[in-house]
């Protein structure tokens, strides 16, 4: 995107305004190493160049284990976050 070419959000795919969005707040590396991280978060980016298998809780108390496959998101209102312990990090987004 070249600078100035928008005039407003308005002049924004609905792509380049949610990544706008994303990470507003900041990020948490989340390791193996590091056990159930706690708090809240909007987003759950793997950079891994394989599968990694997660486990979240959500804000409602739901407890939710799926794969996340490389270079994708998992989007949701996350509290606690644990990480497979074959995968290296994830990136957490706050919200």
């Amino acid at each position: 995107m070249a600078r100035g070419k928008h005039k407003g959000i308005q002049h924004y795919t609905v792509q380049e305004s949610n990544n706008l969005l994303l990470g507003q707040l900041g990020f948490d590396k989340v390791t193996q190493a590091g056990g159930i991280k706690t708090g809240n978060w909007v987003a759950i980016y793997n950079p891994d160049s394989s599968a990694i298998s997660v486990t979240v809780v959500t804000s409602v108390g739901e407890n939710v284990t799926t794969t996340i496959v490389s270079g994708t998101y998992l989007y949701g209102p996350f509290t606690a976050i644990t990480i497979g312990t074959s995968a290296k990090h994830a990136i957490a987004y706050r919200g």
